[in-house]
């Protein structure tokens, strides 16, 4: 008795999972994608620690025969790419500050008010979403070049929050729209205004989707060569992807320097990823993001 009682109350044994074809198949596919996904960072990085005559050697050496930090001196001293760092770094928190200052009012409007035409409103803010920004280049230029602020970093600012407003206003209507609004309602009720309630009670519940929205909108505004390759024309007001262009003559490609700052333009983009990556995740993952 006591022997069978003690093998009823014995924990089943886990069953193995079996490592089939299909799941090596899976693995192997994973693998692949992550190698295809890295190589090229890494490849960049590797060239912008290389020296000049080791870019060029045959055969090729995947480890850098000498590691030199001379590229990113060349980089600094030769091409002036601070400049264009700054520039590229206030016209992207700037566009997200304001981005998000005029999105989470308009969502939180849109989502708790009636307002006659909001279905139109609905309408345009998809349209938006699917104009290429090669569609609103040329308007743009004409815009601004007609109301003086041409080859500036305000064009690129009011330029790239434009663009953004609609994805981050799209973003966070659903957030708000998952805030209960018996929360809002007792806020009221202890004698909190509209604003209040907004700012105090509705903002950090949405913090994921507003962590989401930064995140989406500061990646497009840093990586964009389009609209800083059209509004502007001097070394005040481009961004860094324009100035990678520097690097491509009439007499060659500067490998090595042009490899460097591509690690410099890479590397925030990580690094802020990375701080983000919680609200990130948990923004994505809430059914936020709604097509």
């Amino acid at each position: 008795m006591d022997t069978a009682a003690v093998s009823t109350h014995r924990k089943p044994r886990r069953r193995r999972r079996r490592f089939t074809a299909g799941v090596a198949g899976r693995y192997l596919a994973l693998i692949l994608t992550i190698a295809f996904t890295i190589f090229p960072l890494v490849w960049l990085f590797l060239t912008s620690i290389r020296s000049s005559a080791d870019i060029f050697s045959v055969p090729v050496h995947i480890i850098p025969v000498t590691a030199t930090l001379a590229q990113y001196v060349s980089v600094f001293r030769e091409y002036d790419t601070m400049d264009y760092v700054w520039n590229t770094v206030i016209v992207s928190f700037v566009t997200v500050i304001l981005v998000h200052l005029l999105a989470i009012p308009c969502a939180y409007a849109l989502s708790r008010f009636r307002m006659p035409g909001v279905m139109l409103i609905f309408g345009l803010l998809l349209i938006m979403r699917m104009i290429p920004v090669i569609a609103l280049a040329i308007p743009l230029f004409a815009v601004f070049a007609a109301i003086g602020l041409l080859d500036s970093v305000w064009a690129l600012i009011l330029a790239h929050t434009a663009a953004k407003l609609p994805v981050a206003i799209w973003l966070l209507l659903g957030f708000i729209q998952d805030v209960p609004r018996e929360i809002e309602e007792a806020a009221q009720s202890d004698g909190a205004g509209t604003m209040r309630t907004l700012v105090q009670i509705v903002t950090p519940l949405i913090a994921p989707g507003i962590g989401a929205s930064a995140v989406i909108t500061f990646l497009f505004t840093w990586n964009d060569l389009l609209l800083a390759l059209t509004l502007t024309s001097s070394k005040s007001a481009q961004t860094l992807p324009v100035g990678l262009t520097n690097f491509v003559s009439q007499f060659g490609i500067n490998w090595g320097a042009m490899s460097a700052a591509g690690v410099l333009m890479v590397m925030p983009t990580l690094v802020f990823v990375w701080f983000a990556q919680g609200l990130l995740v948990k923004g994505l993952t809430t059914g936020a993001v709604r097509g």
